[in-house]
């Protein structure tokens, strides 16, 4: 499937969800990435807060991203009514989901630390993980993290391209200070979860 055929599903399946999709991954958006409140904090000289918005992000990252990754799911398979609730469904695995999230992130920092390439590479070969934990609780950390490198084999510029197709929309975003991104955050993660279907079914 290509990238204009993944973005057209995204639109329909957002039809008549957008509220629930725009209210669910900005909340996961906020808990998942610190960087918007660490500027804001810092600026007002928060410190405290500033650190523990990172605290939160590290902690909770990971169950969110999977339980958004089952939202998303649900959303683009229809398998169950997307719920809000769901961003919050996967406690009952958090120390797994944790791992998972140190893992990938330290990976990615290294990666970048060494030089930033690495560090996208890396970040693409892990981007399905938090997927097909969420589809299979079960599995291990080392099992998801390798299922994934696996599907993107061959897929890597597929993904870093997709994303690249949205920069006119990130654009958009900035120019109207955040606001047209809440509009733009749920029609990408949308475009993205297909994105997984698409390679998982090949």
């Amino acid at each position: 499937m290509n990238t204009a055929e993944l973005k057209a599903n995204a639109k329909e399946q957002l039809i008549g969800k957008w509220a629930v999709a725009i209210a669910t991954v900005l909340v996961a958006n906020i808990l998942i990435d610190s960087d918007v409140m660490y500027k804001v904090s810092e600026k007002f000289g928060l410190i405290g807060l500033s650190i523990s918005c990172s605290l939160i992000s590290l902690f909770l990252g990971g169950v969110i991203s999977v339980g958004l990754c089952k939202f998303l799911l649900d959303m683009t398979t229809k398998r169950e009514e997307p719920r809000f609730e769901t961003l919050f469904s996967q406690f009952n695995i958090y120390l797994k989901t944790l791992g998972l999230n140190i893992l990938i992130t330290l990976s990615v920092c290294i990666g970048t630390i060494l030089f930033i390439v690495p560090g996208i590479i890396v970040g693409l070969m892990f981007s399905q993980s938090y997927y097909i934990l969420s589809e299979d609780p079960s599995k291990s950390i080392t099992q998801c993290i390798k299922e994934s490198v696996d599907m993107m084999n061959g897929h890597k510029w597929d993904l870093f391209y997709l994303e690249l197709t949205f920069i006119g929309w990130w654009l958009l975003t900035a120019i109207t200070v955040g606001i047209a991104g809440l509009w733009v955050a749920p029609y990408v993660k949308v475009t993205e979860t297909n994105f997984y279907l698409s390679i998982k079914n090949n």
